[in-house]
């Protein structure tokens, strides 16, 4: 049991990872994040303001800090 609630303490601090399939639900993931929040795309990814890929994944911090990074890349 001890095992178990080591293993869960130490994924609090790992990166939440989702693939919206639109920009509705990428506007969902987004929401809460602070506005100045720098985001890295990765160059074969094709994002742009009014397109989504639904092919893309989004991985955001779980707790933020100064140096947070949102980032975009296609899934493995």
């Amino acid at each position: 049991m001890l095992r178990r609630v080591r293993a869960f303490m130490r994924k609090r601090d790992e990166l939440f990872r989702n693939v919206p399939a639109n920009i509705h639900e990428l506007q969902l993931v987004l929401a809460g994040l602070p506005q100045d929040m720098k985001v890295l795309a990765a160059f074969d990814t094709g994002v742009s303001e009014s397109t989504w890929p639904s092919d893309l994944a989004v991985t955001t911090p779980r707790k933020l800090q100064p140096k947070s990074v949102v980032k975009i890349t296609k899934p493995a």
